[in-house]
């Protein structure tokens, strides 16, 4: 998991925007010196102009590096998301036997299209703030205990295993809780999927089925994202008081110590504003640690959509079911050595595949790609594979398909294999496409499933019936 997040998320932005975190808390802090020394001459009546002078600068120079964290923060982000897409498209390249199992397409999809990002941003976010935080309390504890007294660092430092007992007593509550939140959002973005079409289309009957589907899905995310703030805002809760009575009472001991020390007494109160904001972000640390095992869920879910852990049915191929058609010969298949054979090593040619719906034949075509690879052009219907004509043109069925065997030919190609290229076609499209083939077949190999029963040469097209 850490060389999945080291590798997805350190780029140059992240680094940079952390760089310009570290300037700015660092002119933040000090301020904090710059007050203590400009009350410091107040009650000793020396010039205050150069504190004073110090301490404006540090307000002004402040807002500098604030617009550099916030321009890398977002090149940052998007330097991720790019990383996170290419794994992915790595991960799952040429698994075409996998693109039918719905099953599959609604675990992981969701990741790919909304939740990497969201996820993504989300640690962005989280890392600038953890930063930010934890360089505003060391600078901040440093300085204080510079030019107040050492003490007050020990008193922060005893808060810390005081912490850690109480994040660890409930992290096996807020982890789960997490976890359980992430499964249920998940759930609920995947119960989006049919919503699209269902809408659209206005059927009552799939709109109310779907309608109740997805609020059952929201009740159970909505359920245990509240399930998990109460658990984390309980361990803040919990934290904070625990760094409260170790500060205060150190505070209260070094009044009592300086009584009648004008200057010390002057710096401590001078100083209290910050130090106040200093417990706030301690304790802010607490809350991002609980935040931190929510994270951590959702980014273990990102690396776990990349994997595959057991194996997944990708459709079955009856073999005696399936028989191959060339030049009006029927022929029995049992293997794709059978399919090799009957192509010749995939010379060109035109052959059809013929059998009774779920026999496997897009099953088979996949299973060719993956063997074949770049060799290979597998086309399934319906499909949002993007062309150089994709969201350029208002196309039919038809027209697409005759685009995209255009671009296909341009492409150095061994086997191109149509799974049902003829459905829902009009007979002009089906012949023209048709004759679209048989000029491609002289050049390449082409496999097909058809729709129709004839195997769709123009002389036999009186045989279809629409």
């Amino acid at each position: 998991m850490k060389k999945f997040n080291m590798f997805i998320f350190i780029n140059k932005s992240f680094c940079l925007m952390i760089l310009c975190i570290l300037i700015q808390q660092s002119i933040l802090a000090s301020s904090t010196l710059w007050i203590a020394k400009l009350s410091q001459a107040v009650v000793l009546k020396q010039d205050l102009s150069l504190w004073l002078v110090l301490f404006i600068l540090s307000l002004s120079l402040i807002y500098i590096p604030g617009p550099g964290a916030v321009y890398f923060q977002s090149k940052a982000a998007f330097s991720s998301f790019r990383k996170y897409v290419d794994i992915f498209t790595i991960s799952f390249r040429e698994r075409a036997q996998l693109r039918t199992n719905i099953e599959f397409k609604q675990e992981r999809q969701p990741y790919l299209n909304n939740e990497a990002w969201l996820v993504i941003n989300e640690f962005i976010g989280f890392t600038i703030n953890v930063f930010s935080t934890l360089f505003n309390i060391v600078f901040n504890i440093g300085i204080l205990g510079f030019i107040i007294d050492k003490k007050l660092m020990l008193a922060y430092a005893i808060t810390i295993p005081l912490i850690a007992i109480s994040v660890k007593s409930l992290k096996t509550l807020v982890t789960s809780s997490a976890k359980q939140a992430q499964e249920d959002r998940t759930a609920m973005m995947q119960s989006l999927l049919p919503a699209w079409d269902s809408i659209l289309v206005g059927n009552q009957l799939n709109i109310q089925l779907w309608k109740n589907y997805f609020i059952d899905k929201h009740k159970n995310a909505n359920q245990s994202a509240l399930k998990y703030v109460l658990f984390s805002e309980l361990t803040t809760i919990t934290s904070m008081f625990l760094v409260l009575f170790p500060v205060i009472g150190t505070w209260v001991w070094l009044i009592y110590q300086n009584i009648g020390n004008e200057v010390f007494l002057t710096m401590l109160i001078a100083t209290f504003p910050r130090q106040i904001i200093t417990i706030f972000h301690v304790t802010a640390i607490v809350a991002y640690v609980s935040r931190w095992n929510s994270l951590k869920t959702r980014l273990e879910g990102l690396k776990s959509a990349l994997i595959i852990t057991e194996p997944i049915h990708a459709g079955t191929i009856s073999w005696n079911r399936i028989k191959a058609e060339k030049d009006n010969t029927i022929i029995n298949i049992d293997s794709i050595n059978s399919i090799q054979d009957i192509t010749q090593d995939y010379s060109p040619g035109r052959i059809t595949l013929r059998g009774d719906n779920g026999t496997g034949k897009s099953s088979l075509l996949a299973l060719i790609k993956e063997q074949l690879s770049e060799k290979a052009f597998l086309l399934p219907p319906h499909s949002d594979m993007f062309f150089e004509f994709s969201f350029h043109k208002n196309l039919s069925t038809g027209e697409k398909i005759i685009e995209s065997l255009d671009e296909i030919k341009r492409s150095k190609l061994q086997l191109l294999l149509l799974d049902e290229w003829d459905a829902n076609l009009d007979k002009n499209h089906i012949v023209n496409i048709s004759e679209k083939l048989n000029e491609l077949a002289k050049e390449i190999c082409i496999i097909e499933v058809r729709h129709r029963l004839d195997i769709g040469v123009q002389s036999q097209m009186g045989n279809y019936k629409f």
